[in-house]
Protein backbone atom coordinates (compact mmCIF):
# COMPACT_ATOMS: atom_id res chain seq x y z
CA UNK A 1 0.00 0.00 0.00
CA UNK A 2 2.80 2.44 0.85
CA UNK A 3 5.55 3.37 -1.50
CA UNK A 4 7.79 5.75 -1.82
CA UNK A 5 8.36 7.21 -5.55
CA UNK A 6 10.56 10.37 -6.54
CA UNK A 7 8.69 12.51 -9.24
CA UNK A 8 10.75 12.99 -12.56
CA UNK A 9 10.51 16.30 -13.36
CA UNK A 10 7.95 17.14 -11.16
CA UNK A 11 5.93 14.19 -12.85
CA UNK A 12 4.29 11.33 -11.78
CA UNK A 13 3.30 8.77 -14.78
CA UNK A 14 -0.64 8.17 -14.41
CA UNK A 15 -0.59 5.38 -16.91
CA UNK A 16 -0.92 2.51 -14.18
CA UNK A 17 -3.11 4.02 -11.93
CA UNK A 18 -5.54 5.61 -14.44
CA UNK A 19 -9.37 4.17 -13.97
CA UNK A 20 -7.85 1.89 -11.03
CA UNK A 21 -6.73 4.04 -8.02
CA UNK A 22 -7.02 7.35 -6.54
CA UNK A 23 -3.84 9.07 -5.88
CA UNK A 24 -2.97 10.41 -2.83
CA UNK A 25 0.58 11.96 -3.05
CA UNK A 26 2.27 12.72 0.54
CA UNK A 27 5.38 15.23 0.35
CA UNK A 28 7.93 12.76 2.84
CA UNK A 29 10.29 15.48 3.88
CA UNK A 30 7.47 17.22 6.38
CA UNK A 31 8.51 17.35 10.18
CA UNK A 32 5.32 15.41 10.99
CA UNK A 33 6.38 12.26 8.86
CA UNK A 34 6.00 9.29 11.18
CA UNK A 35 2.60 10.70 12.48
CA UNK A 36 1.47 10.87 9.15
CA UNK A 37 2.79 7.17 8.47
CA UNK A 38 0.63 6.14 11.88
CA UNK A 39 -2.49 7.75 11.09
CA UNK A 40 -2.50 5.61 7.27
CA UNK A 41 -1.88 2.74 8.48
CA UNK A 42 -4.41 3.12 11.09
CA UNK A 43 -7.00 3.99 8.72
CA UNK A 44 -5.40 1.10 5.98
CA UNK A 45 -8.80 -0.43 5.32
CA UNK A 46 -10.37 2.93 4.40
CA UNK A 47 -7.85 3.77 2.30
CA UNK A 48 -7.94 0.33 0.74
CA UNK A 49 -11.94 0.56 0.28
CA UNK A 50 -11.67 3.46 -1.84
CA UNK A 51 -9.31 2.68 -3.80
CA UNK A 52 -6.67 5.19 -2.93
CA UNK A 53 -2.60 4.27 -3.31
CA UNK A 54 -0.61 6.52 -1.16
CA UNK A 55 2.43 7.68 -2.28
CA UNK A 56 5.52 9.65 -0.48
CA UNK A 57 7.50 12.28 -2.76
CA UNK A 58 10.41 14.35 -2.78
CA UNK A 59 10.18 17.25 -4.74
CA UNK A 60 9.59 20.92 -4.01
CA UNK A 61 6.16 21.08 -4.42
CA UNK A 62 3.82 23.59 -3.20
CA UNK A 63 1.78 21.21 -1.12
CA UNK A 64 1.89 18.76 1.27
CA UNK A 65 -1.10 16.89 0.16
CA UNK A 66 -2.07 15.72 -3.47
CA UNK A 67 -5.58 13.70 -3.76
CA UNK A 68 -5.89 12.77 -7.79
CA UNK A 69 -8.76 11.37 -8.44
CA UNK A 70 -9.31 8.10 -10.75
CA UNK A 71 -9.59 10.41 -14.15
CA UNK A 72 -5.91 11.69 -13.25
CA UNK A 73 -6.88 14.72 -12.13
CA UNK A 74 -6.18 16.70 -9.26
CA UNK A 75 -9.25 16.57 -7.11
CA UNK A 76 -7.16 18.52 -3.79
CA UNK A 77 -4.48 20.15 -2.37
CA UNK A 78 -3.58 20.74 1.28
CA UNK A 79 -0.42 21.75 3.26
CA UNK A 80 -1.68 18.84 5.91
CA UNK A 81 -3.02 15.68 5.66
CA UNK A 82 -7.06 15.42 7.04
CA UNK A 83 -8.06 11.53 5.89
CA UNK A 84 -11.62 12.43 7.26
CA UNK A 85 -11.84 15.15 4.31
CA UNK A 86 -10.12 13.03 1.67
CA UNK A 87 -12.62 10.33 2.59
CA UNK A 88 -15.68 12.61 2.58
CA UNK A 89 -14.35 14.08 -0.77
CA UNK A 90 -14.17 10.95 -2.17
CA UNK A 91 -17.84 9.68 -1.20
CA UNK A 92 -18.80 13.01 -3.42
CA UNK A 93 -17.08 11.83 -6.64
CA UNK A 94 -19.27 10.21 -9.61
CA UNK A 95 -17.04 7.17 -9.28
CA UNK A 96 -17.07 7.02 -5.54
CA UNK A 97 -18.65 3.20 -6.12
CA UNK A 98 -16.50 2.22 -8.55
Amino acid sequence: MLHIEKLKNRQLYLNKYLWKKRLLLIKSDQENISQIKQQLAQEKKNITDWKIEVIFFNDEYVYNVILIGLDGLIKLEEDSLNLNKIFKLVSTMPMANF
